[in-house]
């Protein structure tokens, strides 16, 4: 009985993130920002507390392009803030991997 309790609860938790892509933390300027992958060409950068903006100062929004950048090693082609500013959107061309 025990044995069924905790696969159930242990299936309970793998559902409720298995949809969510894996994050890294990356700091940027101070401040730690979620890195995810969504799909080959598109990156997200969000604050680990859901409530937090990350849409700021044009220098904020070039730190974390760069972030994602270096995290990828892909250039951004393109980035949008969604989520009422809580999350940038980057679009990134890895045909174009980035020279360190």
């Amino acid at each position: 009985m025990t044995l069924a309790v905790l696969t159930g609860i242990t299936l309970a938790a793998c559902a409720t993130t298995a949809g969510d892509p894996p994050s890294h933390r990356v700091s940027v300027e101070g401040r730690t920002y979620l890195i995810s992958q969504l799909t080959a060409g598109t990156w997200t950068a969000t604050a680990p507390n859901p409530a937090n903006a990350v849409a700021g100062s044009p220098p904020g929004r070039a730190a974390l392009l760069q972030a994602i950048e270096q995290h990828s090693g892909c250039k951004v082609t393109d980035s949008d803030y969604s989520r009422n500013g809580t999350q940038l959107d980057a679009q990134v061309d890895c045909d174009s991997r980035l020279k360190n």
